[in-house]
């Protein structure tokens, strides 16, 4: 099923989701706030809108893959933005990490115009993007998930379902909490060996030989031996991930003391200029407070 898709943010992850809906047959057209991170796309036939709401004008779905809620907003909002040019009957699909408050401000929006929105928070790397290999959480109503599916299909291995877009967007802060909290503690834990002479790589082949053994220990390892702190998931990113938890478990009731040790610890990394950098960088962070006070 061809579908006429708006696409909203060409960053880091969604170009490679983009193209793979533009190779798999769907009618493409883009938008990103630095237009030319749209021009490989528009070479190889997608079309370039000039504005949101030019970009979601008349389609059956728009899809938005931003940085956070607050860019999320930018984009939706205002006379040109893809609200404004959100059809009756169409679809939103937000495949960013903004929040469950954001999914729940949004869905209120789209559905004061007569449109749906799906929420569908994604789990992978720029490698995954690029491979459709992605693992997508989805929440929203069953009729738009089903209209949207053979797009969401064309860019990802697997999809967990909801019918809730607060529910589906709680669970992508759920893994992401986990994630950062064994990247932190990994990052902890060389430190530790190192600063008692313990070799990084021993490390790894001890913990990997244990019942506590991930992929993600062997991606990061790779990149902090190597020094390669180039952004596969930006640090900052993880910061707000990790702020966004917090706001939910503030919402519910629930207490997070893990998550705000990880939070702080990633909040330094920002500080100290590694941002922009792979969330791998907390590990050189920790490495330079060994023997500080």
């Amino acid at each position: 099923m061809r579908l006429r898709i708006g696409f909203i943010g060409l960053g880091t992850m969604g170009e490679p989701i983009a193209n793979n809906l533009r190779k798999a047959g769907h009618d493409l057209t883009v938008w990103n706030r630095t237009a030319s991170k749209g021009d490989a796309l528009v070479q190889k036939g997608a079309k370039r809108a000039a504005t949101p709401k030019a970009c979601a004008d008349g389609q059956d779905a728009v899809f938005v893959c931003v940085s956070d809620e607050k860019a999320l907003d930018a984009v939706l909002d205002g006379a040109e933005g893809a609200l404004a040019g959100l059809k009756a009957g169409g679809i939103l699909v937000d495949l960013s990490t903004s929040g469950t408050r954001a999914a729940r401000s949004t869905g209120q929006k789209v559905a004061a115009k007569g449109a749906s929105l799906v929420v569908a928070p994604i789990l992978g790397s720029r490698a995954a993007a690029e491979k459709a290999q992605l693992v997508l959480v989805v929440g929203g109503p069953q009729g738009a998930r089903d209209q949207v599916r053979p797009a969401l299909h064309a860019v990802s291995a697997r999809m967990f379902e909801s019918d809730d877009a607060p529910q589906a967007a709680l669970l992508k802060l759920c893994v992401n909490s986990v994630g950062a909290a064994m990247v932190g503690a990994f990052g902890e834990a060389l430190a530790l060996g190192g600063s008692g002479g313990v070799d990084g790589a021993r490390i790894l082949e001890v913990l990997q030989a244990s019942t506590f053994h991930s992929p993600i220990y062997l991606m990061k390892a790779e990149l902090i031996q190597a020094g390669d702190l180039a952004p596969r998931f930006k640090a900052s990113l993880a910061e707000k991930d990790q702020r966004l938890a917090q706001e939910a478990a503030e919402d519910q009731g629930a207490r997070m003391p893990v998550n705000t040790a990880v939070r702080r610890l990633l909040g330094d990394a920002v500080t100290s200029g590694r941002g922009e950098q792979d969330v791998a960088a907390v590990a050189a962070l920790l490495q330079d407070w060994v023997g500080k006070k």
